[in-house]
């Protein structure tokens, strides 16, 4: 293994390694790092590593240091209860599991759908190393600038989502020569720094602290918290602040929604929680190294009381909530929600674990009511799904395969097949199908 570099992506560490190693192909060198043909490349983290990889890689760099510095882990754990922070660190580190599974991982906005770079950061890259590689900063959601430079952060054509990517994509093939385009807007400077130092700071490991209660505090300060720290005005909070950020260009600003949930300890998105705690004016330090008591935590959490007994607006809700709700859900019928990118059935009880909804609110959400009933499916047509997008997975390897290694990716059983096979012309074409069944029959 090449030196992992300061502030390098493990997936960029790989692409060295492709580059440097004498590999001859892509999949000569993920055999060596992978346990399985069909595990994809982890941008933003390790993957499912084999046992003799584990071992040489621990034997030069701690696996825990390694997801803590140079994955995108203290963006998605830093603000998630102790246990579930400590239990993520120790399964991207030691084995497979799907983040997802770990910490909310939302689909990604426009802006944020690329691995992104700094033209200076090159520039010094090639200087001090000879070669350009992928920065974990540059990567960090809502992330415009350089932070060092000053400068505009550039998209390259490397998506920076993991879903089906068995291709090692090396900074210094992937990076054009671009001039730098300056920022002065001070306060879009200043935002990047805070969204760079909290990213930054060291992880919490001992003390757990709610991150409600945290920005309860920060809110206790301003306008938006009454006197008694009974009720907060969080439409006139959200109103101000989708104001003050409408002029920075970044990528999404936070809804009353997430602001609710997030105010109510039910998400602990990063990108948003920044956001709320920028224009609140809190230090960076109040977010990562919280001093709070016992007893102000409590006074925090007493004030959940009116959570059940204030009117909902089901309206605003509704209607705040529904362009997330269609990207999550989209997400999980297209398959982007998963790592591996297979396509799930949407179900009830799935939206309401993502969302976060409590039982029966859809009946008062019509929006989001209808844009779930458009994704809604029977088994055998998901499952039909399932098998198209295996068969497509497993045709662009380019080797040869049967019954058996579709099963294994879809999850589809055998015995569901005669429900299936009338459900595949319904989502692709005749040809496809004919293949598909002629494996079958095999």
């Amino acid at each position: 293994m090449p030196t992992i570099y300061p502030d390098e992506l493990v997936y960029s560490w790989f692409c060295r390694y492709y580059v440097h190693s004498g590999c001859f192909s892509h999949k000569m060198a993920l055999q060596e790092l992978y346990c399985k043909k069909s595990d994809y490349l982890s941008k933003e983290f390790i993957g499912n590593l084999n046992n003799e990889a584990m071992k040489q890689i621990d034997e030069i760099y701690s696996l825990d240091k390694l997801v803590l510095d140079h994955t995108m882990y203290p963006q998605y754990a830093r603000f998630i209860p102790l246990a579930e922070k400590k239990e993520a660190l120790y399964h991207l580190g030691h084995d497979s599991c799907d983040a997802h599974h770990l910490f909310p991982v939302l689909p990604r906005n426009d802006g944020e759908r690329y691995l992104r770079y700094c033209p200076l950061c090159v520039k010094d890259d090639r200087e001090t190393y000879g070669e350009a590689y992928w920065h974990r900063k540059h990567q960090i959601r809502n992330m415009s600038i350089c932070t060092k430079h000053k400068c505009r952060l550039m998209e390259t054509c490397v998506l920076a989502k993991s879903e089906q990517c068995f291709t090692l994509c090396p900074a210094e093939n992937y990076i054009s020569n671009d001039e730098a385009v300056f920022v002065n807007d001070p306060m879009v400077i200043h935002y990047a720094e805070y969204l760079d130092m909290v990213f930054d700071a060291p992880m919490e490991f001992e003390n757990d602290i709610p991150i409600s209660s945290i920005l309860y505090d920060g809110m206790s300060r301003t306008k938006y918290l009454k006197p008694s720290g009974r009720s907060r005005y969080t439409k006139m909070f959200a109103d101000d602040m989708g104001e003050f950020y409408g002029s920075m260009g970044i990528c999404s600003v936070a809804s009353v929604y997430q602001i609710q949930r997030i105010l109510l300890g039910s998400l602990s998105e990063f990108s948003a929680i920044c956001q709320i705690a920028f224009f609140l004016g809190m230090k960076p330090e109040e977010l990562t190294a919280s001093s709070l008591t016992e007893e102000q935590i409590k006074q925090e959490q007493d004030s959940h009381y009116m959570r059940n007994t204030v009117p909902v607006n089901w309206e605003l809700l509704d209607r705040e909530t529904a362009p997330a709700f269609e990207k999550v859900v989209r997400a999980v019928y297209d398959g982007t929600m998963n790592e591996n990118g297979r396509p799930e059935r949407v179900s009830e009880k799935l939206v309401y674990r993502e969302m976060n909804l409590l039982g029966h609110q859809l009946e008062n959400m019509p929006r989001c009511k209808a844009i779930f009933e458009r994704y809604t499916e029977s088994y055998p047509e998901s499952w039909a799904r399932k098998i198209i997008w295996a068969y497509k997975k497993l045709e662009e390897e380019g080797k040869p395969f049967c019954w058996t290694d579709i099963r294994k990716i879809s999850g589809v059983k055998k015995k569901n097949l005669q429900e299936v096979v009338p459900h595949l012309i319904s989502h692709t074409n005749a040809d496809t199908v004919g293949r598909i069944v002629e494996l079958i029959k095999m």
